[in-house]
């Protein structure tokens, strides 16, 4: 059978066989082919015999080997990098392509920000999964920026400042920041103005000037010997607030609910929210945007997020 080839200028040029380049792709990610060999259900020998024929075949060797095990040569990496995108891709196409060929619904693929997924998302979810019964999700909760061309999903959703270079982006909310404290905890505090605070100890997340912006916006100087916790988990933050482990500066978005039913207080209801500067949007490609169940998705969240956007009165 003749070899595939792919066209090099006027002449072709036979490509190497699949199976020694996944051989060797998974080799050279785990730096050994011991681990290879588990990993593809083969032995060493067999993995060492199809890296040996890649090399020969290829006229370059691919492998430094010494007793101290192997290290990719220069040609090796160049080969092992452009192998590990588009083995990643075939992976990503193969479980995306099975997972839809075996779904009687069709699917939607959503990774999200674990804070909002949990905070806002997750306890409303079960409306969208009763509104749209013929419709299947998958949610994964990461803070990593999705490469839609290698991984499968059809949309993200994000907290930044709404650039994402070649997708699709929609707003969904902006944000904002509000002094919150379990009930308990504020009735014992007495906390009537900001100065009160010094004498409190301060949450706050990952955004360690926050509590400096929030005493410069509301007039008062900030006490740099209040006692402060960072809990860089801005989920974790609220769930501290409820036990009342201090007086948090959180994102509307993340304690909207607990405000609603009492488990949190707004410690100064009558001073408007503090804008972030960042909002929540729906990234993805054109083509996943516009299909029918992830654009169902897609206006659900926003429908959903009208209380959010009308919760904030954010200063102009």
């Amino acid at each position: 059978m003749p070899s595939d080839r792919v066209l090099r200028g006027d002449r072709q040029v036979p490509l190497p066989s699949l199976n020694a380049l996944l051989v060797f792709e998974t080799a050279a990610r785990h730096q050994s082919f011991t681990r290879a060999a588990a990993e593809l259900g083969v032995t060493q020998t067999a993995v060492s015999h199809q890296v040996r024929s890649l090399e020969e075949e290829l006229g370059v060797g691919l492998f430094r080997r010494s007793p101290r095990g192997l290290a990719l040569t220069t040609e090796g990496q160049a080969w092992a990098g452009e192998l590990h995108r588009i083995f990643h891709r075939l992976r990503a196409a193969n479980a995306k392509l099975r997972s839809t060929a075996q779904r009687d619904r069709p699917l939607v693929a959503v990774s999200i920000i674990p804070s909002f997924a949990a905070r806002w998302l997750v306890p409303r979810l079960g409306r969208f999964l009763e509104q749209h019964p013929n419709i299947d999700l998958r949610l994964s909760a990461s803070e990593q920026l999705v490469d839609f061309d290698f991984e499968p999903f059809d949309l993200g959703i994000r907290y930044g400042s709404g650039r994402y270079p070649g997708l699709v982006c929609q707003k969904i909310a902006d944000d904002a920041w509000v002094v919150v404290a379990a009930p308990a905890l504020l009735a014992r505090a007495k906390t009537r103005s900001a100065a009160d605070l010094a004498k409190q100890t301060l949450l706050y997340d990952d955004d360690p000037d926050v509590w400096s912006r929030w005493f410069e916006a509301s007039g008062e100087r900030d006490f740099a010997g209040a006692r402060r916790h960072e809990i860089s988990d801005s989920a974790m933050l609220v769930e501290a607030a409820i036990r009342g482990q201090g007086i948090a500066l959180a994102r509307w978005a993340l304690a909207c609910d607990e405000l609603a039913s009492g488990r949190l207080s707004l410690v100064f209801p009558k001073q408007r929210p503090m804008p972030t500067g960042r909002a929540y949007y729906l990234t993805g490609p054109r083509d996943a945007f516009r299909r029918p169940p992830v654009a169902a998705f897609r206006e659900w969240v926003t429908g959903q997020a009208a209380s959010l956007r009308s919760g904030i009165k954010v200063r102009g």
